[in-house]
């Protein structure tokens, strides 16, 4: 069996680690690759406000064995904003996908906390991910524990049906402006606070790349005579992170060719071939007060219209299955998508979580 070393990844093993992306191919109805083209690094900043890269490397032959991330980020834990950190993009190629090479890569990262020690970290296994549910989430001895948190949905809502603007009494949405960035930071962190591990934001991170690709006139904001009671971000980030699809499997290996037929007589954008990229924007900074449904359907409506106007096929919402919110998402046709959330533990020190319902930003999966 291989032996394997690790090591933190600099920004020489750039072009490696995108390879390495594009070969491991996350399996499903419909198999896709998550690549971060033209750079690793500069996609990594919207996961957390430092990324730590790690690359395994065989000891024998030097070549890449797999990688993972460990991101530092300030979020909101019982209501108080402390960093966390998330554990993501964890691919291991075929030949190393043993037992003993994960203990050991566990071990690094259990070293790495050791030095660096996070209270809490989160991590989304994707639903149709059997192989790491089996492993990660079974509790292996050697491995931390994996605490399951709910189910995350991740829909695509589908684009360029017509929908109706929605209009509330006393409700005004309009696009946000560079002056307001400081009130529409306040106002999102201070509802993040009532979610679990919502992430906190600061008017610098539009300039620093962890909100990279935004701008302030793509969050949309709703107000209630002058008062800010929403907020909705537009984000496209295909110009540094991708979704390609490699298969169709399932019911889509049929049902693909009469989607893409109708397709051809309506508005809607025809699924992509093996190998092409699905274009997606993120609904991302979602907050609403007071849990709001009326406000956020109002939102999330506008974010709809405006993006079915634009190059995206689907617009990815994400919500945990206890939100309040999710239920406005039974208005659109979607392909349905999710994951299973878990808090990671590396030592008992961490206080338990209360009852406040999680949050996952759409726009740092």
């Amino acid at each position: 069996m291989a032996k394997l070393h690790f090591f933190l990844a600099e920004p020489a093993d750039d072009a490696a680690l995108r390879a390495l992306l594009r070969r491991n191919v996350m399996q499903g109805d419909i198999a896709v690759t998550f690549r971060r083209e033209p750079s690793y690094f500069h996609a990594a900043a919207v996961q957390g406000r430092v990324a730590e890269v790690y690359k395994g490397v065989d000891a024998a032959s030097g070549a890449l064995a797999g990688l993972g991330g460990r991101f530092r980020l300030p979020a909101y834990v019982n209501g108080v904003c402390t960093d966390i950190g998330y554990l993501a993009d964890l691919r291991v190629e075929a030949a190393y996908r043993s037992g003993l090479g994960l203990r050991r890569a566990y071990d690094f990262l259990r070293a790495r906390h050791a030095c660096d020690p996070l209270p809490y970290y989160t991590t989304l296994i994707l639903q149709g991910n059997q192989a790491a549910l089996k492993v990660l989430a079974a509790n292996r001895a050697g491995l931390p524990p994996y605490r399951p948190q709910g189910r995350v949905h991740t829909p695509m809502l589908i684009l360029g049906l017509p929908k109706a603007a929605i209009h509330l009494p006393g409700i005004r949405i309009a696009p946000a402006q560079p002056a307001e960035a400081a009130e529409v930071f306040a106002f999102i962190n201070r509802e993040h606070a009532r979610r679990q591990c919502a992430p906190h934001y600061e008017v610098a991170d539009m300039h620093n790349g962890r909100l990279r690709g935004l701008r302030m006139e793509d969050i949309w904001l709703a107000r209630r005579n002058g008062e800010l009671v929403g907020t909705l971000a537009l984000w496209d980030q295909h110009a540094f992170r991708q979704i390609h699809v490699e298969a169709y499997g399932g019911h889509w290996r049929w049902l693909k060719p009469l989607y893409n037929g109708l397709c051809r007589l309506t508005p809607l954008q025809a699924l992509p071939q093996p190998g092409d990229s699905l274009r997606c924007a993120y609904a991302a900074l979602a907050a609403v007060a007071d849990d709001d449904a009326a406000v956020f359907a109002a939102l999330l409506r506008t974010l709809y219209r405006h993006a079915s106007r634009g190059p995206w096929h689907y617009l990815t919402v994400a919500l945990h299955e206890r939100d309040p919110l999710l239920p406005v998402l039974s208005a659109y046709r979607r392909i349905d998508a999710g994951g299973h959330l878990f808090t990671v533990e590396f030592d008992d020190n961490a206080p338990p979580l209360d009852g406040r319902v999680p949050y996952v930003e759409a726009g740092a999966l």
